[in-house]
């Protein structure tokens, strides 16, 4: 039988399966992009049980087996997973991406052109099985399949590959402590990226330190800020903190740091500590408006012979009831 467009749309629009002897599925039915009746025939679910002509292609290489793998629509029995558009997405790719897959699926490395597993598609959308043990697989730039589900938090309890690694150095544990995906117990603070910079440095980066963390003194290479610089500056410092003078290169300390960006505790009273330029936390503080209000240091003075409250001035942050006009030259 040969049906027209219009019945087709009305067959799929009332949920009727074709019929078997229905052959003409190249038929074009929307010229722009190429689609014929298999695409919108597997789009909702009306192919035969006998369809073979899986490898009818849209303009941008798209199968009719990519629109039933999307869809969950492809037969118990289908085995042309490695179909491919354009950019080498098999089928295997977009099954996974809405977890279609079947329980004994294992072409996990099938790869597009950018080296993209089956793996890493369902590594992101978290359908991978509670069996998957493929976790090196790695695409053209070296990242792997457990990055991907680092990234995304869909790591497995017991998983202890932390220290693999992309063609840049980023490890597993890395990434993981970028997006807050750190498991409990995780101790793997001093795996570097570059310069010296730590899974602990990205955690304090992005707020993620877990509220044991003790290691505060570990070091960058380039300026010598400690995770503990970090934390001051993301202000995710624990309260019992008190390692206020680890200090950089340039003597700069975790107290230098919290004052810039507004970090200090109420209760801080360490203003005199200096950087290799005698420039005090209270003037750091004073700069940048965060100083409390019940200061009182103001005659502390830089190796310039400035005072607290000529920086405070200069930057028009004294408080109203400021009285120590004495202080300022």
């Amino acid at each position: 039988m040969n049906y027209s467009i219009e019945q087709l749309k009305n067959m799929i629009k009332n949920e009727k399966r074709l019929s078997p002897d229905f052959y003409q599925w190249y038929l074009i039915i929307y010229k722009k992009r190429n689609i014929t009746k298999a695409h919108l025939a597997a789009e909702y679910n009306c192919l035969p049980s006998n369809f073979d002509r899986w490898y009818l292609r849209d303009n941008s290489g798209w199968t009719v087996a990519h629109i039933a793998a999307r869809n969950g629509h492809l037969p118990p029995d289908f085995n042309q997973w490695d179909l491919a558009d354009k950019l080498g997405r098999t089928v295997a790719h977009e099954a996974a991406r809405h977890g279609h897959l079947p329980p004994d699926f294992n072409q996990w490395g099938l790869s597009d052109k950018h080296g993209r597993t089956v793996a890493h598609e369902a590594a992101r959308n978290s359908h991978l099985p509670p069996n998957f043990n493929q976790w090196g697989l790695a695409d053209n730039n070296g990242w792997t399949v457990a990055h991907e589900a680092a990234r995304y938090g869909h790591l497995p309890s017991d998983f202890n590959l932390w220290e693999l690694a992309d063609k840049r150095g980023r490890t597993v544990a890395y990434e993981v402590a970028k997006y807050g995906h750190l498991p409990p117990g995780f101790n793997q603070w001093k795996l570097t990226y570059y310069n010296g910079w730590t899974v602990a440095h990205e955690a304090a980066e992005h707020g993620y330190l877990p509220l044991d963390f003790n290691q505060w003194e570990l070091t960058e290479y380039i300026y010598g800020y400690t995770v503990a610089h970090i934390a001051a500056r993301s202000g995710c410092l624990p309260p019992n903190f008190n390692q206020w003078n680890l200090a950089n290169i340039y003597g700069y300390t975790v107290a230098h740091e919290a004052a810039q960006y507004g970090h200090l505790p109420p209760n801080f009273n360490l203003w005199n500590l200096v950087d290799n330029e005698g420039w005090t936390v209270a003037h750091e503080a004073a700069e940048h408006d965060c100083l409390p209000l019940d200061f009182d240091r103001w005659e502390l003075i830089d190796i310039n012979g400035k005072t607290v409250a000529q920086i405070a001035c200069e930057n028009n942050n004294l408080p109203p009831d400021f009285d120590r006009w004495d202080l300022i030259k």
